[in-house]
């Protein structure tokens, strides 16, 4: 069972940010961590486990976007 570190508000969140980056390193974004046995699902689940990828939550005034993931 994944723990969900203290800086996502909830499970579902962790999930949407989990798809987000996933469909990064889909999309041909480089992996932050090597490793060659896994899906992009399970790597990208690592790395925000990690705290490797930045992410920003929107305020609740509805003039920012979604969930944004940033690569660097």
């Amino acid at each position: 069972m994944i723990t969900i570190p203290d800086n996502i508000d909830s499970k579902y969140r962790f999930v949407i940010l989990s798809a987000l980056r996933a469909r990064q390193i889909q999309g041909g974004s480089l992996p932050m961590l090597k490793d060659d046995r896994h899906k992009a699902t399970q790597v990208e689940q690592k790395e925000i486990l990690k705290g490797l990828v930045k992410f920003r939550i929107p305020s609740k005034d509805g003039d920012e976007p979604k969930e944004e993931l940033q690569e660097e």
